[in-house]
């Protein structure tokens, strides 16, 4: 009885201690926050013939300074933003050397690159540092793909996706899936699955609050946001398609030195020459399952910036709305053709948008492939550019989830953890050293 008893005590607190430090509902509901030209996520509708289409598995090499030039087998996926809620299983691999015999290696799951919408294997050597040498490597790769994704909008007694169940109450939503309806997004990537806005469709501020309990085997997340929230809206998928991919890749040739801690300007990426991959559809089509995926021409798009004030296609236009903060008008130039990584005055969006703190017109460049490594003249990072400003983590933590290098320096040696102890901004002094930094 006693034993029954403590069982329940502990099950109480577990279901409520999470939620005793809420914030304040009114404080919540008199500070709205907006996030200015908030950008969702883009999904397009695949065919699973147009989705092996677009597939590439390559051999390739590590370029990090930690494990420099180890061998990996890289998977490159479409890049639009459905890659993000991907399920890539790499099965055991198997090195070969020149005479076809197995030759030992430690696996090393790499991570989802946002950058390049890719996922990898590495090989590191058993003992030491040396990279491994080999002749080939052979396995196989499981894809659950989502070839068709929607925006689902909720609001309060709305009707919701089946299996979820959501409440919104003011400021506060809470929100179970025992039935896993919604799909998981790939960590350290910019998309949050969960959105709120308020009556004007503009998009709420999160706090950091996030409450959690579980009753009756179902366990349900709070959040909450600065603001009235009038309706919630949440990634969901309609279709799955699932391939099989083997490989048989030829080892390349290792990378300068360099190369060490430097990723590659140009992302284009070719297939592995005397490679040979095959990909087998295990799901078919479903014929009613195409989603339109057409888009806005580009003098539509070049008509809309007009509307904003840019009348000019060129770099300077692309420069000035990084600078004024616009992330729908750096969209627009993006999907019209303007390269990312474009530069004015050498620097380019991204940096000017670092320099400047606008995390939402960043965290649309960083999401559109912009290099987040790229240096200026001076030598200087994205990362370099904002880490001595006090009121920069949020977009700090987004140069990090999207790959920056924390061990480039500056002249005299002054790494960007240095930098933002020098600078005695402390909460970026922190995010540094949690994310490895020195």
């Amino acid at each position: 009885m006693k034993r029954s008893l403590y069982l329940l005590v502990f099950c109480l607190l577990i279901s409520t201690v999470a939620y005793s430090n809420e914030p304040d509902r009114a404080e919540l509901l008199g500070d709205p926050r907006i996030i200015e030209d908030a950008a969702e996520p883009v999904f397009a509708g695949l065919t699973p013939e147009q989705l092996k289409q677009q597939l590439l598995v390559i051999s390739s090499r590590s370029y990090a300074y930690f494990g420099f030039n180890n061998s990996e087998v890289q998977i490159r996926l479409p890049r639009i933003d459905s890659s993000i809620y991907a399920s890539v299983e790499f099965s055991p691999a198997r090195l070969l050397d020149a005479k076809g015999n197995g030759v030992e290696f430690e696996r090393v799951r790499g991570i989802y690159d946002y950058d390049t919408h890719s996922d990898e294997l590495r090989f590191a050597p058993v003992e030491g540092d040396e990279p491994i040498d080999f002749a080939r490597v052979e396995g196989s790769i499981t894809l659950r793909y989502p070839i068709r994704m929607r925006t689902a909008t909720i609001k309060p007694g709305g009707a919701t996706p089946t299996g979820l169940t959501v409440t919104i109450d003011g400021p506060f939503v809470s929100w179970s899936d025992p039935e896993k309806t919604l799909p998981e997004a790939r960590p350290f990537t910019p998309v949050e699955q969960l959105r709120a806005f308020d009556a004007s469709g503009r998009r709420l501020e999160q706090h950091p609050f996030k409450g959690y309990s579980a009753r009756g085997g179902v366990s349900t997340e709070k959040y909450a946001y600065w603001g009235e929230v009038a309706e919630v809206r949440v990634d969901v998928v309609d279709e799955w398609a699932e391939l099989d991919i083997s490989y048989s890749l030829p080892s390349i040739d290792p990378l300068p030195a360099s190369r060490s801690g430097t990723p590659p300007q140009n992302n284009e990426v070719k297939a592995t020459p005397g490679g040979t991959v095959d990909i087998r559809i295990v799901k078919q089509e479903d014929p009613q399952a195409e989603a339109d995926s057409a888009g806005a021409s580009q003098d539509e798009v070049l008509a809309q910036l007009k509307t904003l004030g840019f009348r000019r296609f060129d770099a300077n236009s692309f420069m000035l709305a990084a600078t004024q903060g616009k992330a729908g008008a750096l969209e627009l130039f993006i999907a019209a053709g303007m390269p990312v990584d474009t530069e004015s005055g050498g620097r380019t969006a991204l940096m000017t948008a670092a320099m400047m703190n606008h995390i939402e017109a960043g965290k649309v460049l960083i999401d559109a492939g912009a290099d987040v490594n790229r240096p200026d003249s001076t030598g200087s990072t994205p990362l370099h550019l904002l880490v001595m400003r006090c009121d920069t983590t949020e977009f700090l933590r987004a140069l990090i989830d999207a790959g920056a290098d924390l061990t480039i320096k500056l002249v005299g040696g002054v790494s960007p953890y240095k930098m933002a102890k020098m600078s005695r901004c402390s909460e970026n002094a922190r995010v540094l050293k949690e994310a490895g930094a020195k």
